[in-house]
């Protein structure tokens, strides 16, 4: 039966959409990002794009990019997809979650990088007191 519906499904545009969002999710899986990204990226860019589909593959783009060290990409996907006027609650939650945990994890990396550039107390008295 999975068969037959994944085949009737590979006719449809949601079908198809979706299978090459699997493909991204596939590639990411394997530590292939920049692969998964062009997928996905593709599958953003088609203007038969289901909109619940956008949805996933812009999140799961944005995973990618994390991945890949791209937080201000990741950033602008998972808020595109906070804005989307449709209701995708799982999608939705998801995306403010993992924008949460980018947000903390950022100011902890710059307030480490702050506190590692600051000069010490002695190198301002001059050293011996």
């Amino acid at each position: 039966m999975n068969f037959i519906k994944r085949f009737t499904s590979s006719f449809t545009t949601r079908g198809r959409t979706l299978a090459q969002v699997e493909k991204g999710m596939a590639l990411a899986n394997k530590n292939q990002s920049d692969k998964a990204i062009d997928i996905y990226s593709a599958v953003i860019a088609s203007s038969e794009t289901p909109r619940d589909v956008l949805a996933m593959a812009m999140f799961n783009r944005a995973l990618a990019y994390t991945a890949t060290n791209k937080p201000e990409e990741a950033t602008l996907d998972l808020k595109a997809i906070l804005a989307m006027p449709e209701s995708f609650p799982k999608i939705k939650r998801s995306a403010s979650d993992k924008l949460v945990r980018m947000q903390r994890k950022i100011k902890r990396e710059s307030r480490a990088s702050s506190s590692e550039s600051l000069p010490s107390h002695d190198s301002l008295s001059g050293g011996d007191v």
